[in-house]
């Protein structure tokens, strides 16, 4: 029987055998939550939704059929997106309820018991550095090994104890080599703990591996007969891109990681994109919830692209050896065979992915040339009985997963992960069939296979009104709709007294500069909600300062600036600020904050009843500032370029070689008179600035540098304190301003 298109090409054979033996064994496919806060958003979901979401991600049969979840173990600090909490904030501090990690795991290991937990430190609390203090970034978290090791070996304790879970492995630092004193103190803690038997300390793991077109020279033989320790032979964070961009990049590294790199094991960064869209690489997960408010989420192509593996092969099935069921394809493309332990079941995975059309965040991918192609796979030993003797019929699932590179864009659902037919080999155990570029294809005896999608709720606007007290919130948890990117706020019981009026708050808890990881190194910030408040709007809140410092209140977007009060007695608005005044905003006592936002791009700050003087009333857009005097400043921070571009080189930017540092070309970009939209700058290459039209290639090397300005329709919410130091909000509220609150 023939499947699939003929592409007019004289047949092609290739041998699936294990008459020589058999290749390595699978170790599974993995995906990542954190690295960080990647699954945040999710958290904050109605339940009903919620459940769905989880049941096609790590149901068996369903959808993803996730076999390993590694988590971030948090160090409050951001490690990409944002930040996650850590279970011991400062020495004497533990507290293994906090974040929502422990709830995905449970969750994860509910739906599929045989699922493999893994966890790894990106950053690491301040608490560990004996030096630490609330206002520079801790250093010295190795300090004592022991200490460290112990503080990551009590993360795994409580997993079990506290949790019911048992982790399956453990990593030493993302990305980062830890020195070996603490590689050597983790490993004997564990060694010596009630986690011996179960938790298996890994080394560093290769990233980005990718994978080329020619096979490993030894068929990874060289393997064979050894022990491989577990992430030995692993890729981490494959993946990294979005869309059916990323579901082919999947469908080439899935094979051809262990073709030519042998690759047992893949990792994909992340899991599910659950993280506003302003924050740096949306949309790279294997699905997409980021809109509580309306339910709204997507399970997209990578997914998919995934399932073509894991729904068709467990961890502990070995290889076909190469040559034997494990093929570079003549004419682009690759073939891998897995077989289960006793023989009796095994799948072919056939893809056609094209070089240019399925680039990864990072790794190898060299060009090759793919055309359509007709193959006759012959079946002996085994795999022939399986089929012949115990009268197996192959299935065959297809998804074809051509569409265009661009943000957003996945190959129509009805052609992804479709189950097309049967095959039934002839009298010489041969089977055929057409495969043509970028299709991805399993050939499988197993009688499961499901696509399960479930149906989103509708997309819907942010709501006009909102109000939060926390007091209906999980102690422990982040704000629901709030994402830290530094330090952790999280929903305490109020800490004051005052339970009768402030019964929850939202509470910064981390009290020392932690050891920075990701792209963010700074005091306690923490956002809310999407890009898309507009209008009239009026945003209320109550604030509780601790320590003497400063907090910052600050809508991001539309030429909007920030408020800063302080302890001292002192307000400001803009940053630097272009206005201050005086004010009585003592710590250990609430304030009342109000900040209206005007269309005009006006605001008007008002604490305890009191409207700031002198009032604010003036756009920014008008107030005449002389651009050749340098008074621009106000207009030219974060708030001017809110949109990150980590990640990503803009093209056909020009260079600015006036411009010798970050904070140079940002002021370059504001001052051009070309309406500059974008900047960015890397110690190599020096500032580059322009429009954003001609596009973006990915950073793979990671070292550029800048901001856009916001293409959203409207602004969000930041709050930051001046130092890592204790304070709560409470009372939020965000309307559209009316006459009577005007």
């Amino acid at each position: 029987m023939q499947l699939g298109r003929n592409s007019g090409v004289d047949k092609e054979h290739y041998l699936v055998d294990d008459a020589d033996g058999l290749g390595l064994t699978f170790e599974g496919v993995g995906a990542i939550s954190g690295g960080g806060a990647t699954s945040k958003l999710l958290f904050d979901y109605p339940q009903e939704t919620q459940a769905k979401i989880l049941d096609v991600l790590f149901k068996p049969g369903q959808g993803l059929n996730l076999q390993m979840l590694k988590v971030e173990i948090g160090g409050d600090t951001d490690a990409t997106e944002g930040a996650e909490p850590s279970h011991s904030h400062f020495a004497g501090d533990e507290n293994y309820n906090r974040g929502y990690e422990w709830w995905l795991m449970k969750e994860a290991k509910g739906r599929n018991p045989d699922i493999k937990l893994y966890g790894l430190p990106w950053g690491f609390p301040g608490g560990l550095d004996p030096d630490a203090n609330s206002e520079t970034e801790s250093f010295d978290i190795f300090h004592d090994a022991r200490v460290t090791a112990n503080y990551t070996l009590n993360w795994v304790l409580a997993a079990k104890r506290v949790h019911g879970l048992e982790i399956d492995y453990v990593g030493l630092w993302n990305e980062k080599d830890a020195p070996s004193e603490y590689r050597m103190a983790l490993r004997s803690a564990i060694a010596n703990s009630e986690a011996k038997d179960r938790t298996k300390v890994l080394d560093r793991i290769e990233h980005y591996a990718g994978s080329t077109n020619d096979p490993d020279e030894e068929g990874c033989q060289q393997h064979n007969n050894l022990i491989l320790e577990p992430g030995e032979q692993w890729a981490d964070e494959e993946g990294s891109m979005y869309d059916g961009r990323s579901a082919r990049c999947l469908a080439r590294v899935l094979n051809r990681g262990y073709i030519s790199k042998c690759k047992t094991a893949t990792i994909q960064w992340h899991l599910i994109s659950s993280f506003y869209d302003y924050l740096p690489w949306p949309r790279c997960g294997l699905a997409v919830a980021n809109e509580p408010w309306s339910g709204a989420f997507e399970i997209t192509s990578p997914l998919w692209a995934v399932a073509h593996t894991t729904q068709f092969a467990p961890i502990g099935w070995k290889y076909a050896r190469h040559g034997s069921g494990v093929h570079m394809l003549s004419q682009g493309g690759s073939m891998v065979t897995r077989v289960s332990p006793d023989r009796k079941d095994f799948s072919i995975v056939i893809e056609k992915m094209q070089s240019a059309t399925s680039v990864c965040g990072h790794g190898d991918n060299p060009d090759q040339d793919v055309t359509g192609q007709t193959i006759s796979i012959q079946l002996k030993g085994a795999f022939l009985k399986a089929v012949k003797e115990d009268g197996k019929r192959l299935h065959v699932w297809h998804s074809d997963l051509t569409s265009s590179d661009a943000y957003g864009e996945n190959p129509p659902d009805n052609n992804l992960f479709n189950k097309i037919g049967d095959l039934v080999a002839d009298s010489n155990g041969i089977i055929t069939v057409s495969v043509s570029p970028e299709v991805v294809m399993t050939i499988t005896t197993l009688e499961g296979g499901l696509k399960a999608t479930p149906t989103s709720p509708a997309k819907a606007p942010f709501p006009a009104v909102y109000e939060q007290k926390f007091d209906d919130e999980q102690e422990g948890a982040p704000g629901r709709l709030w994402y830290d990117v530094m330090g952790a706020w999280e929903v305490q019981k109020s800490p004051y007294g005052d339970e009768k009026t402030h019964g929850n708050v939202l509470r910064q808890v981390v009290p020392v500069f932690p050891k920075c990881w990701g792209y963010r190194c700074e005091s306690p910030t923490t956002f809310f909600g999407p890009a898309a408040f507009k209008g009239d709007i009026t945003l209320s809140m109550d604030v509780r300062m601790e320590n003497d410092g400063e907090i910052y209140v600050n809508p991001v977007g539309l030429n909007y600036v920030a408020l800063s009060l302080s302890t001292e007695g002192t307000w400001g608005l803009g940053s630097p600020p272009y206005i201050t005044g005086a004010l009585d905003f003592g710590k250990d006592k609430w304030h009342s904050v109000q900040l209206r936002m005007k269309p005009d791009g006006s605001q008007v700050a008002t604490v305890d009843g009191k409207v700031l003087n002198p009032p604010p009333s003036a756009s920014l857009l008008s107030l005449g500032f002389n651009i050749s005097q340098r008074k621009l400043s106000e207009r030219c921070d974060e708030n001017t370029f809110p949109v990150l571009t980590t990640g990503r080189r803009y093209l056909s930017l020009k260079p600015v070689s006036s411009a010798p540092d970050k904070d140079s070309c940002r002021w370059a970009c504001c001052l051009d008179e070309n309406l500059c939209d974008i900047y960015q700058f890397s110690n190599e290459k020096g500032c580059e600035m322009g429009r954003m039209a001609e596009g973006w290639t990915k950073d793979t090397r990671g070292v550029w540098d800048g901001a856009s300005r916001s293409d959203a329709t409207g602004w969000h919410l930041k709050m930051k304190l001046s130092k890592y130091m204790y304070a709560s909000i409470d009372n939020l509220k965000i309307f559209k301003t009316n006459k009577a609150k005007a």
